[in-house]
């Protein structure tokens, strides 16, 4: 890889040009590092079970989605409501390491104990704990994509 930096006072706002032969995926992950660059991860979030309100460390979060109109977050110990909808989620969150799966679920990538294939047309990704879920047909070549499947 080779890198270049031109500096030119004349520009006002900084603008990054990667030349390649072909789009691959380290191609994909370089620009999404480089257009997450300055944005801050969110490190925590706020659950509530009843009336108690929680600080989730975003590090423990297995899955998020959505059920019966409210936006859930499930970790290891607890599954807790969140007061945000999953397209603002899926804003604040470190796309490296959080995916979308479905139109109603994001999960943690580093959480993920297996990718079970075998079910016919899809695909089931179990976490740590024994938790599960699927993925939506639609999303199925993006996860393959983005998992190197």
């Amino acid at each position: 890889m080779n890198v270049t930096v031109k500096i030119d006072p004349e520009v006002k706002d900084t603008q990054v040009l990667i030349t390649a032969e072909k789009r691959s995926r380290f191609l994909c992950r370089l620009v999404d590092v480089i257009e997450d660059f300055d944005k801050k991860p969110t490190a925590s979030l706020t659950g509530y079970i009843g009336d108690k309100a929680y600080l989730i460390d975003v590090a423990d979060i297995l899955r998020i989605y959505a059920a019966n109109q409210k936006v859930y977050v499930q970790t290891a110990k607890a599954e807790y409501l969140l007061r945000h909808r999953l397209y603002e989620l899926e804003e604040l969150l470190d796309r490296q390491r959080f995916l979308r799966i479905s139109n109603s679920e994001i999960i943690h990538v580093r959480k993920i104990q297996d990718i079970d294939l075998s079910v016919t047309g899809r695909i089931c990704i179990r976490f740590r704990e024994d938790v599960y879920t699927y993925v939506s047909r639609r999303y199925i070549p993006k996860i393959k994509k983005s998992l190197g499947i």
